[in-house]
């Protein structure tokens, strides 16, 4: 019995689906309909493949770029997911981009509601399918993607994914037509009267769930349209469902924000508030819509018993969103920060890179860099903190040795081991994971070196950390001990890191034209250490034999010298990769890319 369960639980998917196939293929006119809307959603994803070979680095580029006013982010949204046909890719692009804060997150809200606006040339395709035989165009369009995907170019496959995604995506739609029109006598949802605002909300929830059941608005306005045209539902309730289908589209985007950091949920929160707040504006005065719809259709010439009516519907909402909500981005953004907030997670978990960035190497590689910036913020802290000063006395203006007075972080109970394994271990794994992953999405080596670099980086920081971690206690002791001899050598250690800290802060906000001179500064100070390093067996000896120190606490002050120069070396060989002096050339040229 117990294996039974076991084989249940290891097979239960596969059991399910198998189950699946067999009852479409007992009942000839639902298996029609599921293959249609399966074939649609075919369709789809070929569409967004296609559209990815052409985007390379031009999409992320335009996103950056496009969106600096609300207005504008909105103008991109909408033409991107008119061409892409699909909001679900631009609000999981968008997620991303202000996840690795190469957006704002006013920006990103600004993409996600054009995104909805841009959703909606989709039901104007799907209605324009069904209304025409455009099925024969169908088989055409298949045919001649494969041919152009068998060529051996990118931007040919991309043309062949795009052709055969739209051959695809019609001939869904012929299918669930195909499905429903069997239909006919079966189930017949036009015996389902519902009266009045029942219907309305009824309807609403029927396509809510379709949609978030199928993940594609566009598959359940296929339906909805297909159910419209055999008579299956009225003018009504095939409104009603359009607007549903607002609301089961937030699914898409809440599932991508999971994996996402704090400012991904924020702008999935955000996409849910556009969509709730119009679908609920709309449900209340759903008859003065009704009658706007008619008017507005009327007045460009479609029919009473046009099926394109359906396709005015849906843009008609989504347009009254954005010019409802636009004015209110920024607003909305404040709330949403206010909302959700961090739980203290920021710096032990990863800000900036994510899964969903691997396929835009350029926006990858920002994020990758920016990550692994945190990282060393992180270490920075924590270094700081045992050579006994705190982050704003390093970046401050005043000299660093009248700040070695101050001792207050050695009066605290700071334990570095534990800040090492919760703020540098977990991040340094997941920047090690998701760059060996991006190493197989990138061909060109000028990126392979950036991202060997940044991880070089990340492997220092990280030592740097554990070095430090081993002359915390020392430091603290001798810092704070009556030996004066021993306090001075200390001190100078404190004096040295936090001049090179001081130096590397300073490299954050300096200007390119300076990195030729931060590169030999840089240098000097390698060369530096590299003399205290041979200079402090002399020292020590000197000490030990001026009787100022034991031997016993020579030969750990002699440890504890050689920890310290190895920290110093390993900060200046990660500022050196993180900001590509290492190979100023490289750099440049990845940013002029």
């Amino acid at each position: 019995m117990l294996r039974f369960y076991t084989f249940l639980r290891h097979y239960s998917l596969t059991i399910a689906i198998i189950g699946v196939i067999y009852g479409l293929a007992v009942n000839e006119q639902l298996g029609k309909l599921c293959a249609g809307v399966a074939i649609l959603l075919f369709g789809m994803l070929f569409l967004s493949d296609g559209f990815k070979a052409f985007s390379g680095g031009f999409l992320e580029k335009t996103l950056t770029n496009s969106t600096k006013t609300p207005l504008r982010s909105i103008l991109f949204g909408t033409i991107v997911t008119t061409l892409m046909q699909s909001s679900s890719l631009v609000s999981v692009l968008s997620i991303s981009f202000v996840s690795a804060a190469l957006i704002s997150l006013v920006q990103g809200i600004g993409v996600m509601f054009g995104a909805n606006l841009g959703n909606t040339t989709g039901s104007w395709l799907i209605a324009g399918a069904s209304s025409i035989n455009i099925s024969s165009l169908a088989l055409p369009l298949i045919v001649g993607g494969l041919l152009f995907n068998f060529q051996k170019s990118v931007s040919y496959k991309g043309v062949g994914k795009i052709l055969a995604g739209l051959g695809f995506f019609f001939l869904g739609v012929f299918y669930i037509k195909l499905g429903f029109e069997g239909f006919k006598d079966v189930m017949d949802l036009s015996q389902y009267k519902l009266e009045g605002y029942k219907a309305v909300i009824g309807f609403i929830l029927i396509g809510a769930l379709v949609t978030s059941i199928i993940q594609s608005s566009h598959a359940t306005l296929a339906i909805i349209i297909t159910a419209y045209v055999e008579s299956q539902i009225g003018y009504t309730e095939a409104l009603a469902a359009t607007l549903g289908t607002s609301v089961g589209g937030v699914v898409t985007a809440l599932v991508a924000s999971l994996s996402t950091n704090i400012e991904g949920k924020r702008l999935a929160v955000a996409n849910c508030i556009f969509n709730f707040t119009t679908v609920a504006l709309v449900a209340i005065f759903f008859p003065y819509f009704v009658q706007l719809n008619d008017m507005i259709s009327s007045l460009i010439g479609l029919g009473e018993d046009s099926i394109l009516r359906l396709a005015m519907w849906h843009t008609l909402f989504n347009l009254f969103g954005v010019v409802l909500l636009t004015a209110f981005i920024p607003q909305i953004a404040n709330f949403l920060n206010k909302l959700i907030k961090g739980q203290g997670a920021s710096d032990t978990t990863p800000l900036f890179i994510s899964d969903t960035l691997l396929p835009y190497k350029e926006t990858a590689i920002n994020a990758l860099e920016n990550e692994v910036k945190h990282l060393y913020d992180n270490a920075f802290a924590i270094i700081a903190h045992t050579t006994g000063f705190s982050r704003t006395d390093i970046r401050s203006n005043q000299p660093i040795k009248e700040l070695l007075k101050k001792r207050e972080w050695f009066k605290r109970d700071f334990n570095v081991s534990e800040f090492y394994n919760t703020q540098i271990k977990t991040l340094f794994n997941a920047i090690m994971d998701f760059s060996t992953k991006l190493q197989t999405f990138v061909q060109d080596s000028e990126y392979i070196e950036r991202i060997v670099a940044l991880q070089v980086a990340s492997r220092k920081i990280a030592e740097a950390t554990k070095n430090i971690s081993l002359l915390q206690k020392n430091m603290r002791k001798n810092a704070l001990g009556s030996n004066v001899a021993l306090q001075k050598v200390y001190d100078e250690m404190r004096l040295d890191l936090a001049s090179l800290l001081r130096f590397i802060e300073y490299i954050k906000h300096a200007p390119k034209d300076k990195l030729s001179d931060i590169k030999d500064t840089l240098k000097q100070q390698k060369k530096f250490f590299k003399r205290q390093d041979k200079e402090a067996f002399v020292v020590v000896e000197s000490l030990i034999y001026q009787k100022a120190i034991s031997t016993a606490e020579g030969t750990s002050l002699l440890n504890d010298l050689s920890f310290s120069h190895s920290v110093a070396k390993e900060l200046i060989i990660a500022a050196n990769h993180i900001y590509g002096l290492s190979n100023i050339k490289t750099i440049r040229k990845m940013h002029h890319h």
